[in-house]
């Protein structure tokens, strides 16, 4: 390899790293702020639930300390990654902007996966031991039977039910009547509907619209109008089409955990040393291309059910 082409591989690797890398933070991702970002430093993270922090009372005698739970949510870190390949004489001929068009893709790809992979783990919170586990209480995460000692049964499931006005009312007014468990209210705010394609017209008509349908049919006032923003998730298709969410993200807490144990990074193969060596290369030297792709680690798992309500026909 001469070193003129050794210099214009070296240099590729560097733009389509900075290329990546200033595509993945430009990338708007809504789904993610379903979920709160917790570094991990192992393998598999415990995670200990307090619950949420108790309200502020009098203080008469001794401090009111929050309780904490016995339970522990396990969550385990998993691979991802994606790649493309790149031609040789792409690179060797200048045609860097062919390839970073590709580039691109890839970058935008990674920064949706977060909120991807949060809405994969909302799908199957429907299920009972699910691919992402159980809530804390040992319940499918959306369930109507979630029990807090002070409270008995609570709900964040509206089985059997389309999104529809008054399946939004309904679920407001159960997730503003959520109790803690020292039996004090947890003044829940919901404030994003949740909904995939198909219900995207419906969704912004419960949440926009100045006028809706009465039980009559007549026009009336649409007091709801304002309460919540709506997200759009390409997941919510197919058989889940008519799947929605109603969540509270004006908190701290967050229905979901994201876990990053490593944030994505890029990679090229052949990869260059300290000074870069492609000459070596078995596959550059076999098949003339390169492979330039993405990789993290992380994963994500459920937090507090009471900061979402879940809702499937």
């Amino acid at each position: 390899m001469g070193l003129l082409e050794q210099q214009k591989l070296d240099r590729a690797q560097t733009a389509f790293s900075t290329r990546f890398n200033g595509v993945l933070v430009g990338v708007d991702d809504p789904a993610r702020a379903v979920a709160m970002t917790i570094p991990s430093t192992t393998d598999t993270e415990e995670h200990d639930w307090l619950n949420a922090a108790p309200s502020l009372t009098e203080w008469v005698d001794e401090r009111k300390i929050g309780k904490r739970r016995l339970e522990q949510i396990r969550i385990k870190n998993k691979d991802f990654a994606n790649g493309i390949r790149l031609k040789r004489n792409d690179i060797v001929n200048d045609r860097i902007g062919v390839i970073g068009v590709q580039v691109d893709d890839l970058a935008e790809k990674a920064g949706l996966h977060y909120g991807d992979l949060t809405v994969q783990a909302l799908i199957a919170g429907f299920i009972l031991d699910g691919a992402f586990g159980n809530a804390y209480d040992g319940k499918a995460f959306f369930a109507v039977d979630h029990e807090d000692e002070a409270e008995g049964a609570q709900s964040n499931l509206s089985a059997g039910t389309a999104l529809s006005q008054i399946a939004y009312d309904a679920a407001r007014a159960t997730m503003q009547g959520l109790f803690d468990i020292a039996g004090d209210p947890l003044s829940i705010r919901p404030n994003f509907l949740i909904v995939g394609p198909t219900n995207e017209r419906l969704a912004l008509e419960i949440t926009q619209s100045n006028v809706i349908a009465g039980p009559a049919g007549e026009s009336i006032t649409n007091v709801f109008r304002g309460t919540a923003s709506v997200i759009i998730s390409p997941r919510l298709v197919g058989a889940d089409a008519g799947t929605w969410f109603l969540a509270d993200l004006s908190r701290a807490v967050r229905p979901i955990i994201l876990q990053i144990r490593e944030a994505i990074t890029t990679a090229m193969l052949p990869a260059s040393g300290s000074p870069s060596d492609f000459s070596g290369s078995e596959r550059l030297f076999m098949k003339k291309d390169l492979l330039f792709g993405a990789q993290g680690q992380h994963a994500v798992g459920f937090a507090l059910w009471q900061f979402i309500h879940g809702g499937k026909p």
